[in-house]
């Protein structure tokens, strides 16, 4: 099972490469929707920017109440709210956003044992079962950031095959 560490280092990883990657694209990229369903890279930033913080936060509420269920629907308040609201924003305001929730994570990630990534407990949603904090990470922070990345791209070869 990696390690804390590893798992830092791989969030981190691939928070700079959705930053660096976003920092070299046109506004026209960067609000560029490929279809009505899918979402254009300021969308996907402005997730990203709160996904970081919410899994972060839901990783340390279940490892401080291993009692507890944890998890949210794609239908999550906040989740909806980012993504609705980044097209409003600057993206050098979602890229510091993102800044600061990885620094938060960072932090808060330094109270986290490799043993805590063993404790297990119920995901709200019944489909995921009982599941390790491991599977929360990597499910949903560190494998949920590289696929976002994997989205931008597509976006991209999408707008690039378009024109």
């Amino acid at each position: 099972m990696p390690s804390v560490k590893n798992y830092q280092q791989e969030m981190n990883n691939h928070i700079d490469g959705i930053v660096n990657r976003v920092k070299q694209l046109s506004d026209d990229e960067i609000h560029y929707k490929p279809a009505e369903d899918v979402w254009s890279v300021i969308e996907i930033i402005g997730h990203v920017e709160e996904v970081i913080t919410y899994w972060t936060k839901e990783l340390i509420r279940v490892i401080q109440d291993p009692d507890t269920s944890w998890g949210r629907g794609l239908q999550d308040e906040a989740r909806l709210s980012a993504v609705a609201n980044a097209p409003k924003r600057q993206v050098a305001d979602i890229l510091e956003g993102i800044e600061k929730a990885r620094n938060d994570a960072n932090d808060r990630w330094s109270e986290v044992s490799d043993k805590d990534l063993e404790l297990q407990a119920p995901h709200r949603n019944p489909k995921f079962g009982v599941k390790p904090m491991s599977f929360l990470v990597e499910h949903f922070i560190t494998d949920h950031l590289k696929n976002h990345l994997g989205q931008i791209e597509r976006n991209l070869k999408e707008l690039k095959s378009s024109n």
